[in-house]
């Protein structure tokens, strides 16, 4: 199937069916802990039974025909793992340097991504992503001793930032804004939206997808933006601006929302 991927001794029928004899390779971009491999038509995610992340197939099916994004050619559960077997997005990750090099045409597409989502109404949207339910889920895994800092921002925690994930957490619960509940993708960052050099051709990791507020996916594009131009990843783009992403939303930029939502993933 894929080189690295030996330890799988048995496809299941339902996912051999589809992919045949095509030689996939392992993806490592991804943070999501399940193992990827790319075909040139497909994407197989393989990843534990129950996991965390293994609602994105329902999500998927609900998904289609709403907005562009992969549709599920075959899934399966077997010897305790999960199999998704998707269809592939045609084009480019927006944070490609030939994108980021365009700024007017990645601002566009982040705004043509968010407006897709926001036409579906929430009212039918099965899966809930409320702010509730996210500090619940935070607030065992702190109270387990099982939350891990390190990918927070340097700044959200010690000097100037809060004591500690329970400090943050209190203040979140203290401090929830109205809410503007629309369908969200939940994890809303560049190389999750793509391209093809021409306008938004498609999502992925769609697993958070559901009906939250606006700015989940505000907060997390902005910041996505911040990090790709800023040099945090190793380039700078001077050109890009992620203020601009508001502007190109037609929304008007709320700093008291921008912060909640990003010190709010910071637990997740």
């Amino acid at each position: 199937m894929a080189e690295g991927a030996e330890q799988y001794e048995r496809i299941p029928a339902a996912v051999a069916a589809v992919i045949g004899n095509r030689r996939g390779k392992l993806d490592g971009l991804g943070k999501s802990g399940a193992q990827v491999v790319l075909f040139e038509d497909y994407v197989l995610k393989i990843r534990p039974e129950n996991d965390w992340d293994t609602e994105d197939t329902k999500i998927l099916r609900w998904l289609e025909g709403k907005v562009p994004a992969p549709r599920v050619a075959a899934h399966a559960v077997q010897d305790g793992q999960d199999w998704l077997l998707m269809t592939r997005v045609r084009g480019w990750e927006l944070c490609k340097p030939e994108i980021m090099n365009r700024p007017t045409l990645l601002l566009d597409c982040m705004a043509e991504a968010l407006h897709t989502l926001w036409a579906i109404p929430a009212a039918e949207c099965p899966f809930e992503r409320t702010v509730a339910d996210t500090l619940a889920h935070a607030e065992a895994t702190i109270l387990a001793g099982k939350f891990d800092a390190s990918d927070c921002e340097p700044e959200t925690f010690g000097p100037g930032g809060f004591k500690d994930p329970k400090a943050l957490l209190d203040w979140l619960k203290e401090n929830l804004p109205p809410q503007d509940r629309v369908v969200t993708h939940g994890d809303f960052c560049l190389p999750n939206l793509f391209t093809d050099g021409k306008r938004f051709t498609g999502f992925i990791d769609v697993g958070k997808a559901g009906a939250g507020d606006r700015w989940t996916d505000l907060a997390l594009g902005w910041r996505s933006l911040k990090h790709n131009s800023d040099g945090h990843y190793g380039k700078v783009y001077p050109k890009i601006n992620p203020d601009d992403l508001f502007r190109a939303a037609g929304i008007e930029k709320n700093e008291e929302k921008l912060r909640y939502y990003i010190l709010l993933d910071e637990l997740n």
